[in-house]
């Protein structure tokens, strides 16, 4: 790995105001804010369409965005604006263009993760999307978190695992014919560092300590040179254990961090 991990905790834009160019009946823009990534929120359109958020509280600072659970095309125009204004008609201040990854077998990666170097301030913030080549009539997207995120110090040690996970039940018949309920493939992680200073300590448990095992946060291994294909919205699976070394620094024992999607 070039880089150290980074993570990040809920979202800045959970509280804000949401708006969009269109909605499918029972599907809400407000669904981008749902912490159950498969709550996805679908237009009515594939072209000019768009999620906009005003912040409360004031401007607010991002330097991550994470979509999950997207239906776009490879070839779909995303773009991450923010603003002074709600009027982004007019050319919005910020204006990022978010790339659709593929898999080696060309497959679009159905999430996108976007790291900025410097922290952007705004109130107003729009995702917008043109994907006219869709098959669909429609876009579905899930879960959008965004904020300032946490880079530890010191990055995971080497000999952490990641691995893929076919949740599908498949069942054979006496005639030996096969028949499966088909699932979607997803990511684990394990999640280790050693000799972890006191600050990187404190870090990690107050993270665990705000979501249990029981709420899911953006976690990225290589969030420079492959941030979409290798980051994932994630739980703690177990409790977050530390091996004394010496005084004030700790090993962190293997931590399996799973995929929800």
């Amino acid at each position: 790995m070039a880089n150290l991990v980074r993570y990040l905790r809920g979202s800045v834009l959970d509280d804000a105001t949401v708006s969009s160019s269109s909605q499918t009946a029972g599907l809400p823009a407000q669904n981008v804010k749902d912490k159950l990534i498969r709550k996805v929120y679908r237009t009515t359109g594939r072209s000019n369409e768009w999620v906009r958020f005003k912040a409360s509280g004031g401007a607010t600072g991002i330097n991550i965005v994470f979509i999950g659970k997207h239906s776009f095309t490879k070839n779909a125009v995303v773009l991450w604006q923010g603003n002074t204004t709600s009027n982004f008609g007019s050319g919005p201040a910020l204006n990022i263009t978010l790339s659709v990854v593929t898999d080696a077998l060309g497959s679009v990666v159905p999430k996108i993760c976007y790291f900025r170097s410097a922290v952007a301030s705004y109130l107003h913030w729009r995702l917008y999307v043109r994907d006219s080549g869709n098959a669909s009539t429609n876009l579905e997207i899930g879960r959008i978190a965004t904020g300032r995120y946490v880079e530890p110090t010191q990055n995971v040690r080497e000999g952490f695992t990641m691995r893929y996970i076919d949740p599908s039940r498949r069942m054979v018949s006496a005639g030996r014919q096969g028949y499966a309920n088909t699932r979607p493939t997803y990511q684990e992680f394990s999640y280790s560092v050693a000799w972890a200073k006191e600050d990187q300590q404190d870090q990690l448990i107050a993270l665990y300590r705000s979501i249990g095992q029981h709420t899911a946060f953006v976690f990225s291994l290589d969030p420079e040179t492959r941030p979409s294909h290798n980051s994932a919205y994630v739980e703690f699976t177990e409790p977050v254990t530390w091996q004394s070394n010496v005084t004030r620094q700790k090993t962190l024992q293997d931590l399996t961090l799973s995929e929800k999607n």
